[in-house]
């Protein structure tokens, strides 16, 4: 599909889909046992969320409809953001001259 074409599907799964791609891209941790743990509690609780958004829509069990779902990811993915070291913050620690 060329980079100008909208694939045929329904703005409300558009945002479904949007949302869950927010909520499953986090930032990869640094290369020490605290970070790393801490970012795979964290991808482990959102794909749980994900999941359970996506059965209740699959199953006709989203009442309140396709919009409340994608933004009640969003909601869960902000009230729990990363906060472990990233990557990214290593190497520029790293840059700087820091331990």
């Amino acid at each position: 599909m060329a980079a100008d074409q909208t694939p045929d599907v329904p703005g409300p799964v558009l945002n479904l889909l949007a949302a869950i791609s927010e909520t499953l891209e986090v930032p990869s941790p640094a290369l020490d046992r605290d970070a790393e743990v801490a970012y795979r509690l964290l991808v482990e609780d959102r794909i749980r969320v994900v999941q359970a958004t996506i059965r209740d829509v699959l199953a006709g069990n989203a009442k309140l409809g396709i919009a409340w779902e994608a933004n009640y990811l969003r909601k869960r993915a902000a009230e729990r953001p990363p906060t472990y070291r990233t990557s990214a913050q290593a190497l520029d620690e790293l840059r700087e001259g820091r331990p």
